[in-house]
């Protein structure tokens, strides 16, 4: 950690169990999500200073080099940790160097936030399109329809060959800002792009977001044939695209818990296969439900006496 408070949130820290020697090897390997999980696990109720400070640091890390959609609320909460830290009696001047940095990058955030907030669609039609796309970016946690129509004026500005991607990103914006009809044709459009092509190849997780989404509205409104034959083509293009479905962690986990509450035992478990193999360390509330998914494929397994 190259921070002046790395003695200090050297190990060992007294978690449970063999937790110390996994955190100790996340760390080594810079793995700052399954840093971040395990320490969420594990701290205590009343935590130590140190730990504070070390759950401040993966947090930002992690935002950093991987979440990058979370830097902004990842960098308000690492503030407030280290507040948290301070006010339990660790001096301010050992973590000074960390505390500036996470400063330093909130401003910049929320200095792009604004930026991103002043982008209409009617801007966007002559703005430079690199500003388009990251304004549509920002935007889609937090303004959704906004972010939608940034996406699509986005893809007539852009070249044919990668117009695609941002229709696509258009739709899983308006699925999450509630349009599912109007979401609908642009994911079910994703599904039938060949994502092969040296223009998408790189961007074909976007797949995955599509297949997960559509699974969701077809769940909704309970069409079992449209959610089955949805879940078939999933499989096949992840194959295809050498991307097992699911592989984005967030939609491992919308499509599990969506699986366990369609009683839907043989695909809760497969995507719990997934989640196993795509994970160093499983959160306990996570981990419950692997283990409820393997419970119920067990059972619907076994034959009637």
């Amino acid at each position: 950690m190259k921070t002046s408070a790395e003695h200090l949130l050297a190990g060992p820290w007294g978690l449970p169990g063999n937790l110390d020697a996994e955190l100790a090897r996340a760390l080594e390997q810079e793995d700052y999500g399954t840093a971040l999980a395990l320490l969420r696990d594990a701290l205590p109720a009343s935590p130590e200073p140190r730990l504070l400070v070390l759950l401040a640091f993966v947090r930002f890390q992690d935002a950093q080099e991987v979440m990058v959609t979370e830097l902004l609320p990842a960098c308000q909460e690492a503030l407030g940790l280290l507040e948290r830290a301070a006010e339990a009696g660790l001096p301010w001047d050992v973590v000074a160097p960390l505390r500036e940095e996470v400063e330093r990058v909130l401003a910049e955030e929320t200095a792009h936030e604004l930026k991103a907030e002043r982008m209409t669609p009617e801007l966007a039609r002559s703005a430079p399109l690199e500003q388009v796309l990251e304004a549509a970016s920002r935007l889609r946690a937090a303004n959704p329809a906004r972010a939608a129509e940034l996406f699509l004026v986005a893809a007539s500005r852009d070249t044919p060959e990668r117009a695609p991607i941002h229709r696509t990103d258009a739709g899983i914006a308006l699925h999450q800002a509630g349009r599912f009809e109007e979401a609908r044709p642009l994911l079910e459009a994703a599904l039938g792009l060949d994502w092969a092509s040296s223009a998408l190849w790189p961007e074909r997780l976007h797949v995955d977001w599509a297949a997960t989404l559509l699974l969701e509205q077809a769940h909704a409104a309970g069409n079992t044939a449209a959610f089955e034959s949805l879940w078939d083509r999933a499989l096949i293009l992840s194959r295809q695209l050498q991307h097992p479905f699911p592989s984005n962690w967030l939609n491992q986990e919308r499509l599990l818990a969506l699986l366990i509450d369609r009683g839907d035992g043989a695909r809760a478990a497969h995507v719990a296969t997934r989640i196993e193999a795509s994970r160093d360390y499983l959160p306990r509330a996570l981990a419950a439900q692997v283990t409820q998914a393997r419970t119920l494929a067990r059972q619907q397994s076994q034959p009637v006496s």
